[in-house]
């Protein structure tokens, strides 16, 4: 572990006391260290305006309502079938995915913690439920991207809580399925 010494502008410190008062960090390195990270992760060294990557995808920051307008156009079944597909094209087209069983639960979180960092939504996986907080895109879209990913038919589990979907994987689908 290093230590770094860094001058920032009255209006970040500000900003960083306003954060710390609220509750949301614990202390200002927390909020520099989180920061990097995600810079880090979302490789936005390589950031140019109108060009924004990570890794080989690219990012496109667009308001939610815009994405789910354009979606939502699609019938449920269409959406459905699109997130099957983005999920088959993904499978393919990222080779480590090829070396890693997917149908197996215990390494659903791979894909879970990218879609994450895709800004997708918040996902935990407890046995054979998967728990999705503030999803991006509409169930069917998920539910088709998931069950073709991982080859498990999936439920969805109706809640109370505004944002928050439940999903349990039922049973592993065979070729004759659908």
């Amino acid at each position: 572990m290093r230590k770094l010494t860094v001058e920032i502008d009255d209006d970040l410190y500000e900003y960083l006391e306003f954060l710390e008062r609220m509750g949301m960090i614990y202390h200002k390195g927390e909020a520099v260290v989180r920061a990097l990270t995600f810079f880090k992760r979302l490789s936005m060294h390589d950031w140019t305006p109108g060009h924004y990557r990570m890794g080989e995808a690219r990012i496109i920051l667009m308001e939610r309502g815009m994405l789910l307008d354009l979606l939502e156009s699609l019938t449920e079944f269409e959406m459905y079938r699109a997130g099957s597909l983005t999920a088959l094209k993904r499978r393919i087209m990222r080779p480590e995915f090829r070396e890693i069983d997917l149908t197996k639960p215990s390494n659903w979180m791979i894909i879970l913690k990218e879609l994450e960092n895709f800004g997708w939504g918040t996902f935990t996986r407890i046995e054979n439920e998967i728990k999705v907080e503030n999803c991006a895109v509409p169930f069917a879209f998920l539910r088709g991207y998931l069950e073709s990913m991982f080859k498990w038919e999936m439920e969805e589990h109706r809640t109370e809580m505004e944002g928050l979907i439940v999903l349990i994987a039922k049973r592993p689908i065979t070729e004759d399925w659908r």
